[in-house]
């Protein structure tokens, strides 16, 4: 549960993506040297020795980390365009409201008490337009 918040924090906070869109290239130009460094050989690049390099596994390490974290942004930026579509917002409220009117309401309807009920129906109407 504490990963997901973590996860959440990065991915929504503005500081976060700032921090990471700074330090990411930063990190993979360090690495990109080093790894140039380490597969040459008497002042040529020997690409037969990439494999041993561990600057070569760094770089495929973070790249697997940026596309994690920029497809995480994605989906989140995604969501969040979502809202600006009327209906999607109107679609949302309603499935994030009416299951917890209902349950309120439950005992109103088996009664037969209609008027609070009619109330807030037309008050979700009116807030809906």
């Amino acid at each position: 549960m504490k990963w997901v918040k973590i996860k959440e924090l990065i991915i929504e906070s503005p500081s976060w993506r700032t921090v990471f869109a700074f330090l990411i290239p930063i990190g993979t130009g360090i690495l990109s040297g080093t790894f140039v460094t380490e597969i040459t050989v008497n002042g040529e690049i020997s690409w037969k020795i990439f494999y041993k390099s561990t600057s070569f596994y760094g770089l495929i390490a973070l790249s697997f980390c940026m596309y994690f974290y920029n497809k995480a942004v994605f989906l989140f930026e995604q969501k969040i365009s979502h809202f600006s579509d009327e209906t999607y917002c109107t679609a949302y409220v309603r499935s994030k409201c009416l299951p917890e009117a209902a349950e309120r309401y439950k005992e109103l309807i088996r009664t037969g008490n209609y008027g609070e009920l009619t109330q807030a129906m037309n008050e979700l109407k009116e807030v809906l337009k």
